[in-house]
């Protein structure tokens, strides 16, 4: 077993306010694209940009977070990300061009909680990986969800500069309570501290990991970004399909959770794997129907919500699983999230122009389902060894 080091006692809290920040400032901006366009002049369609933007920090962005975090340490990384975020998303709210680089900021503050949360995990509750990966996963989760739904009526009873503050100050709160863990900051001065690890590029299984997550992605942000859209289409109200959306993060929330802690006592998660995917499969099946009934897309939402949250929160949790030190843990989140959010950053984009080219959304559900049999194959692939 693991040692297990010592830590600060707000640790947990601040891993949970981290998983707060992992998605909010992200899921909520589509529910006021409109708004946001309206206040800077400028076309609603020119701000798919703010979805696409986080997700190629990920992919450019995880190995070079995993190197920055082995010089400088991992709290102290996570530190310096909270403060970027705070200030990248206050940024947000003032005109066009800072809401460009506010984004960017955000999504650089974001990559370094989604590469290094889960080898803090690792190293410092190895004997827990499974309940606290459950923990920040489900706060990420029901924040993302109250974020989705909450900033529309905030926009309404105020403005939606007033939401974008209000997640501002959540990532000023999580920055100030994870002050305590810089005093157990580890940095790697040499080799002797602290191994390089196992270069994760030549390793197949790690390839197979890499492309169940990057097809996983791409399922999850082609319908967090275009569900709504989808729905309406089918003939829900704006109204509906806004709660759809929230709906499908709420319904996320016990598979966040339990997942992690079911993963940890099998030795092979291949069942895992295919109820997701199948879960996946036969919620964008159902897309291809237009039925224009709120409880219909509610089944939707619930299937999705199980299938793309089981397959995220799994793989975050076979970053420590499948590794057997911390460093491996850090190298190999940095791989598979490098190229896996470029291969996700894909997913919008091409589902998006296949329906403004096809004005159908036929080609689009079609490519959603091939990429969930595809990230199925490939998690069933990574899991015929326990260790990577």
């Amino acid at each position: 077993m693991k040692a297990v080091k010592k830590h600060s006692s707000l640790l947990i809290v601040g891993l949970l306010l981290l998983g707060v920040c992992m998605r909010m400032p992200i899921t909520a901006i589509p529910s006021v694209v409109k708004e946001i366009a309206h206040t800077f002049a400028v076309a609603p369609t020119s701000l798919g940009i703010l979805t696409t933007i986080p997700l190629l920090c990920f992919g450019l962005l995880s190995a070079v977070v995993s190197s920055t975090a082995q010089r400088f340490g991992n709290e102290l990384t996570l530190e310096i990300a909270m403060v970027i975020m705070f200030i990248g998303s206050y940024l947000r709210i003032i005109n066009f061009t800072s809401l460009i680089i506010g984004t960017i900021m955000v999504g650089i503050a974001i990559t370094c909680i989604n590469v290094l949360l889960p080898a803090i995990i690792a190293d410092k509750y190895p004997d827990k990986i499974g309940s606290v990966t459950g923990m920040y996963n489900t706060a990420m989760t029901l924040f993302a969800a109250i974020g989705a739904y909450a900033i529309t009526p905030i926009t309404h009873q105020s403005s939606w500069q007033t939401a974008i503050t209000i997640i501002s100050a959540i990532a000023l709160i999580a920055a100030i309570v994870w002050l305590p863990n810089l005093k157990y900051n580890e940095r790697a001065t040499s080799s002797a501290e602290e191994p390089k690890g196992t270069n994760m590029w030549k390793n197949m299984n790690a390839w197979w990991l890499l492309l169940f997550f990057g097809g996983q992605c791409f399922v999850f942000y082609s319908i967090v970004a275009w569900l709504p859209s989808i729905a309406m289409d089918a003939g829900l109200s704006s109204d509906q399909a806004s709660l759809i959306a929230g709906l499908l993060q709420l319904f996320s929330i016990p598979f966040a959770f339990l997942v992690p802690i079911i993963a940890t006592k099998m030795n092979n998660r291949q069942p895992i794997m295919l109820f997701a995917g199948i879960s996946s499969l036969v919620g964008t099946i159902m897309m291809f129907f237009p039925v224009s009934s709120f409880a219909y897309y509610c089944v939707i939402a619930l299937l999705l919500g199980m299938g793309t949250t089981t397959t995220f929160v799994l793989a975050m949790t076979l970053f420590g699983l499948k590794t057997k030190n911390a460093a491996d843990t850090r190298n190999l989140s940095g791989m598979v999230q490098s190229v896996g959010y470029l291969i996700s950053a894909l997913g919008p984009i091409i589902v998006g122009n296949l329906n403004a080219q096809t004005h159908n959304w036929f080609a689009s559900l079609v490519v959603i389902a091939i990429a969930a049999i595809f990230f199925t194959v490939c998690g069933v692939l990574a899991e015929r060894k326990q260790y990577i």
